[in-house]
């Protein structure tokens, strides 16, 4: 949880290596950024080792918190060895509204390794990602008592592996497998305008997924293979096949159950996208249009089944859903700034078993926004989240009363002190906590920092 900015390192270990691709045309392009990597920015031409006396202006204009270890960060990657280290906090607090009013912290690490195959076994256009997560503090959200997580870096508390993949390039690039101990949300539902809010609904995929079925994002990942095709520049089509079984991404495993049980359930993602004036000689606007589905195959208990009652008619087998996904610039100043909205429509097929049909979000991000911040980011983004009518006659009459539906509003802007350093002022606006109506609205107020080693 991406995003966003959460491992950045990587973003610009990847950048290292398409330079390097560009000056070699017979190299590999390197592998798709997943949202659950963080970039910054662009980085900078070859920067010049900090010396020990340490100069603050010079230390602002690293690529790296740490530089670049006496030149041995980019021999490394040179070699085809991407190491990267980064931090992200969540410091968040509700004086107005929730269940009860506190404050929260609350962080990941992670460690990312990418090791580029060509250049250390001469396979080409193969990549190897390793990464790991350790996450501590407190969720604000259970003190509000709301579905829409308001923090990014929270949740999932443990330290675990995450990521064991490889990935293939094949036909000049234009297919790409990839394989191995993976997050469905990397590669299906997702935008990288999505992973600049600090909002888990928003950030990295639409939240309403993952309350329906158990589909896997950052920093939850299972065996999974994903095939990717373009047949066109513009146009891609994509396929994935998960273990669908939850009970691998638990805390008390730490992502090192690696086995395959004959009963697990499955699950498959498939995606078509038109990424309209992408290409290094377009002079048009980009924008992204998708539409996807997914489907699990395990077991879902039906709400109007009898409290207490385990028969065979109170379950569903098998759950999914579809969505739509757009984004589109509408105005463009420099290079990447200028204003980019965008809009989430997502719907579960059975209102009996899914608790949130109706997944709608929307938003607008605007980089360098204000003169002389050419890299900062200003972004907005609503979320609705509209409850089963079948949950809700289920509950009729009961203590905790109907869950309806939950709205959160997210006002933010990213500061970049430096490639290695933001700092994000948030806002978030939750309407009707947890869907009932008995829990005044909540008011958050939050700093995201983000730092890479």
């Amino acid at each position: 949880m991406r995003a966003t900015r959460l491992l950045v390192g990587v973003a610009l270990a990847l950048a290292h290596l398409a330079r390097a691709a560009e000056d070699d045309p017979a190299a590999p392009q390197p592998p798709t950024l997943p949202p659950s990597l963080r970039e910054f920015a662009n980085p900078a031409e070859e920067q010049e080792e900090t010396p020990l006396e340490v100069d603050f202006e010079r230390l602002l204009d690293q690529r790296y918190l740490t530089g670049n270890w006496g030149g041995w960060r980019d021999r490394l990657i040179n070699f085809g060895i991407a190491p990267t280290l980064a931090y992200v906090a969540d410091i968040q607090g509700n004086p107005i509204g929730g269940k009860v009013r506190k404050v929260r912290y609350a962080h990941d690490i992670g460690l990312d390794l990418l090791f580029d195959l060509r250049r250390l076994f001469a396979i080409p256009g193969a990549h190897f990602h390793v990464s790991l997560s350790s996450r501590s503090g407190n969720n604000l959200s259970s003190d509000i008592d709301n579905v829409l997580i308001v923090a990014q870096a929270c949740c999932q508390v443990t330290t675990r592996i995450v990521t064991l993949a490889w990935e293939q390039s094949l036909l000049d690039n234009r297919v790409s497998i990839r394989a191995g101990r993976i997050a469905t949300g990397d590669d299906f539902i997702t935008s990288p305008l999505y992973w600049f809010f600090v909002n888990n609904a928003f950030d990295d995929n639409p939240l309403g997924v993952q309350i329906n079925v158990p589909y896997f994002a950052y920093p939850n990942a299972v065996w999974g293979a994903r095939v990717r095709a373009k047949p066109i520049p513009e146009l891609y089509v994509a396929a994935g096949v998960y273990d669908g079984n939850e009970a691998v991404t638990r805390n008390s495993q730490h992502g090192a159950d690696f086995s395959i049980r004959h009963d697990d359930p499955v699950l498959v993602a498939a995606e078509v996208g038109y990424e309209r004036n992408h290409g290094a000689r377009s002079d048009g606007l980009p924008g992204n249009y998708k539409i996807g589905g997914y489907y699990q195959s395990g077991r879902y208990r039906r709400f109007d089944a009898p409290a207490g009652s385990n028969l065979p008619r109170d379950y569903e087998w098998g759950n999914g859903g579809y969505y739509f996904l757009l984004d589109q610039m509408l105005y463009r100043e420099d290079g990447a700034q200028g204003l980019w909205p965008f809009l989430v429509l997502l719907f579960a097929a059975n209102n009996e078993i899914s608790q949130i049909p109706t997944f709608l979000s929307g938003g607008l991000t605007h980089q360098g926004l204000i003169p002389g911040r050419d890299d900062d980011e200003s972004l907005a983004g609503i979320v609705y989240a509209g409850f089963s009518p079948d949950l809700r006659r289920s509950q009729a009459g009961g203590p905790n009363g109907q869950q309806d539906f939950e709205m959160a509003l997210e006002l933010s802007y990213i500061v970049e002190i430096s490639e290695w350093l933001h700092v994000q002022p948030d806002l978030q606006y939750i309407v009707k906590p947890n869907g009932t109506g008995r829990i005044p609205d909540a008011l958050v107020v939050g700093t995201q920092l983000a730092i890479n080693f």
